[in-house]
């Protein structure tokens, strides 16, 4: 089995401003200055990556102890040598105070409950007629025996163990922020929950026409809180 390390990196970038085209005649004159002592609301931009790479490279950069930049300069020139790889790139925005959440999955619905196999109750031919009011019941007519299915052709009337229950399960990645910028705008308290929810296989129980799935999923979260 393959390991990986997945490595978090989350950047925070407050009030971004497109740029303007002065020569454009159809943008909307600007909007007349505010009143003295008005703060500007303040939109909180959160770059979320994750990359892999193997188990013991990670512990050894972990052991260096760099700088979060220098750790970030590291897995993105690992990237770019192909010695690791970028797994996920997310950008949500949000108003301080403000919860967001960004979803990328697909939905897997897979079986819950089953019935079990079973067979015919009775499978055979019919040697006597129906009985007839005021009329000597018949005599069975074994002729009829010879219209009876053959024992080896009724492997396929049986019936397999039947899903009857279902449910669903999200995979992908999801991502939830709050963002709270301080009075002073330099500091930004932010509690970030990521998730990746990943189909790695299934597993069988039973045998036969009792042989029945069920998949395996990975699940990988953090929920947490940071101050920038």
């Amino acid at each position: 089995m393959k390991y990986k390390t997945l490595v978090v990196t989350a950047f925070a970038i407050a009030s971004l401003h497109g740029q303007e085209n002065p020569a454009d005649p159809y943008r909307e004159a600007k909007a007349a200055p505010a009143p003295s002592g008005a703060t500007e609301p303040k939109n909180i931009s959160i770059c979320y990556e994750t990359f892999s790479l193997p188990l013991a490279v990670a512990a050894k950069i972990q052991r260096e102890q760099l700088s979060d930049s220098d750790l970030y300069t590291r897995i993105v020139a690992a990237v770019e040598k192909q010695a690791a790889r970028q797994e996920t790139f997310t950008v949500l925005r949000a108003k301080s105070g403000q919860k967001a959440t960004t979803e990328s999955a697909s939905e897997q619905i897979y079986a819950t409950e089953y019935e079990p196999p079973e067979l015919p109750n009775s499978v055979g031919v019919s040697l006597v007629p129906p009985a007839v009011k005021d009329v000597p019941t018949p005599v069975p007519d074994t002729e009829k025996l010879k219209d009876a299915p053959d024992p080896r052709l009724l492997e396929g009337i049986k019936t397999p163990a039947t899903p009857t229950a279902f449910q669903t399960r999200n995979t992908g990645v999801t991502f939830e922020i709050e963002p709270t910028l301080a009075e002073t705008e330099k500091i930004l308290d932010l509690r970030m929950a990521p998730g990746h929810v990943a189909l790695v296989g299934h597993t069988t129980s039973g045998q036969g026409l009792s042989l029945v799935e069920m998949p395996v999923f990975e699940n990988q979260s953090v929920n947490t809180s940071v101050t920038l």
